[in-house]
């Protein structure tokens, strides 16, 4: 039940927590500067077709994830919201019955494409910001941002 716990506990964090993160930080830190920004580009940052923020948000969460929650779950954090998204992808039907029904649309109505509103955010900025998640554990696990020494190895 433990493992459980942990695992949504993750989940909650790379989905839930980082879009709560990213309001927080608009509205709290960033608001501000607001009148040398533009309200445009500053929501532009958190929104539209690729999500900036909450992916580099989420990357963070998923690097410093360890010091708090010490388990390997978070390396799995993108499998529930990518069954998610694949199962929204596979049901999805186009909203004319004059509109094409192929994979092509199918994956422009979910990602970032022709279209300039993405009705599926919904699912698909918990998938990206779960990858990200992953990402940063996967970084922090390999020590990449870390300064390595050199173990010292005795002589053989």
């Amino acid at each position: 039940m433990r493992s459980v716990g942990l695992y949504l506990l993750h989940l909650l964090a790379a989905t839930f927590g980082v879009l709560l993160a990213t309001g927080i930080l608009l509205n709290v830190v960033l608001k501000p500067f607001e009148p040398l920004i533009g309200h445009t580009r500053l929501l532009s940052v958190a929104k539209g077709p690729y999500y900036p923020l909450p992916i580099v948000l989420a990357a963070l969460a998923g690097y410093f994830s360890y010091i708090r929650f010490k388990s390997n779950y978070r390396f799995w954090v993108w499998i529930i919201p990518a069954l998610y998204l694949v199962t929204k992808i596979v049901l999805w039907k186009p909203s004319s019955v004059l509109g094409d029904h192929d994979w092509g649309t199918a994956l422009t109505h979910f990602f970032p494409g022709a279209h300039s509103y993405y009705p599926e955010e919904d699912v698909v900025v918990p998938f990206y910001t779960s990858l990200s998640y992953t990402l940063g554990a996967l970084l922090d696990s390999g020590n990449v941002f870390r300064f390595q020494h050199p173990s010292e190895t005795p002589d053989r």
